[in-house]
């Protein structure tokens, strides 16, 4: 599913942002990867041939658009998945890769 969020700013008003919201195990996959800003390797998923790191989980629907819509704004790409609990935000990481290959 992929949400097209509606954001105000003073330079770009009504500007669209999009964010998938996953449903379903089938359309990832976990996995850890290495980053190079970070020691140790962390949660990831991949997604459509790109990797994401976890970032924050959350309850709320709207919470976790929020904070996927601060993140755009931000120059970050983000994926939301649904879980039993809730929701959580993965950040896209461009220079990361496979901890099993490190």
């Amino acid at each position: 599913m992929l949400y097209q969020l509606e954001y105000e700013t003073a330079f770009h008003p009504g500007s669209a942002i999009a964010t998938k919201i996953i449903e379903f195990r089938s359309q990832y996959r976990h996995c850890h990867i290495t980053v190079p800003d970070l020691e140790h390797p962390v949660a990831a998923l991949f997604v459509e041939g790109e990797f994401y790191s976890f970032f924050k989980a959350v309850k709320d629907t709207q919470k976790a658009i929020d904070i996927a819509t601060k993140m755009h704004k931000s120059g970050d790409k983000t994926v939301i998945t649904k879980t039993p609990k809730g929701y959580v935000i993965w950040v896209r990481e461009p220079e990361g890769y496979s901890a099993l290959l490190s």
